[in-house]
């Protein structure tokens, strides 16, 4: 799989206007060619997970053919397309300390 990320330092006079669209952003993206999976955070931060690196190129190119990596307001930090690798684990997650947790526990909150 191949990724395309992005990273913003985004102004704050732009910064809402952005989260609005935000929605918007993502679903549009439902339909793109091999798109499988994207994360999008509300302070300047994207990840969008593609099943081919001809599609995640594609993508990465248009967007910066639309001028939309770098609007006004809005400074790229990084815009770059990276194969990524998940697995997936049904018998629980880990902690940062290394411990293995049962599926059915969750991290005590902070504090």
């Amino acid at each position: 799989m191949w990724a395309v990320i992005g990273v913003w330092d985004i102004d704050a006079d732009a910064i809402e206007p952005l989260r609005d669209q935000l929605t918007l952003m993502a679903s549009s993206k439902i339909g793109l060619p091999g798109f499988v999976h994207g994360t999008w955070t509300r302070d300047g931060h994207m990840i969008q997970v593609y099943a081919d690196e001809a599609d995640a190129r594609r993508y990465h190119q248009a967007m910066i053919d639309q001028g939309a990596v770098e609007p006004p307001g809005v400074r790229n930090v990084v815009w770059a397309v990276a194969e990524v690798g998940a697995e997936s684990d049904a018998s629980g997650w880990t902690d940062r300390a290394g411990q293995h947790h049962p599926p059915t526990t969750s991290p005590e909150p902070p504090g």
